[in-house]
């Protein structure tokens, strides 16, 4: 049996520091002290100090999971990674974990929703990337499957198009056909399907404009032909930027 001898306050509010036989013990948080009833005077079994302290781990693990959910929503296994890295032992963990459930604090599915909206809202991210960042986060596949399954075509179109919509105008120096691969690349690259990317390079209505092409292409001549010793490996390069063989060769024939 060992002794209370002193209960200090710490300078941190609702913190206290337990002295048993007149040796520093542990800490307490004020919530600790009054569920054990902790005084001066009182005995306690290394069975009761172990279960305080136990108690108090798990206090401390739950105060710092709720502090790191202020700041934003986290998954299960950001707060478990969390908490592991703080070197939280696995029982206070789970208990911290479980109570987080029961309260709401932590709920994948709603995590998952949230997260979705907010990368609709604020990226041009395409489901399929949108799913690679939720598997990183710990979501489970079948949450993430339903919740992906739920996304707004609509706003996925409109967000195509708007992000489409900016790579024509990076694409402005580039033949027609170069400009159209570029798009198509860059929409596959943030996650959008083949359905989705071709439906939303329709909604632009674009047209080539024969005679900015041909411009384009006398540029182009211009700029690389020192490059190539031959005829033919200039017109190879030009057909690997989007130009036909015919009307480079129209070109070409007209220059010399």
């Amino acid at each position: 049996m060992s002794k209370i001898t002193k209960i200090q306050a710490q300078k941190r509010k609702g913190r206290y520091n337990v002295y048993l036989d007149g040796k520093y013990a542990f800490p307490v948080a004020e919530t600790t002290l009054i569920e054990f009833r902790l005084m001066k005077d009182v005995e306690l079994t290394d069975k009761q100090v172990k279960e305080i302290q136990d108690r108090e781990n798990v206090n401390k693990a739950y105060g710092d999971a709720v502090n790191f959910l202020s700041y934003q929503l986290r998954t299960e296994k950001e707060i478990k990674e969390y908490l592991y890295k703080k070197e939280y032992h696995k029982d206070a963990v789970e208990t911290t974990l479980e109570r987080l459930r029961e309260l709401h604090y932590l709920d994948d599915n709603n995590y998952a929703k949230s997260f979705i909206n907010t990368q609709l809202r604020t990226t041009a991210n395409g489901p399929k990337i949108i799913r690679q960042k939720l598997v990183k986060k710990g979501v489970p596949n079948n949450i993430i499957q339903d919740k992906i399954s739920e996304i707004d075509q609509d706003i996925l179109l409109e967000n195509a198009v708007e992000f489409a919509k900016k790579q024509v105008r990076k694409q402005k120096r580039a033949s027609f056909q170069q400009m159209l691969t570029k798009v198509k690349q860059s929409l596959y690259q943030k996650g959008f399907d083949g359905e989705i990317t071709n439906q939303a390079i329709k909604d632009l209505h674009l047209e080539v404009d024969e005679d900015e092409e041909l411009i384009k292409l006398q540029k182009m001549i211009v700029k690389v032909k020192h490059r190539y010793d031959t005829p033919a490996k200039l017109i190879n390069y030009l057909m690997t930027k989007g130009y036909h063989y015919d009307e480079i060769k129209r070109v070409l024939d007209a220059n010399l």
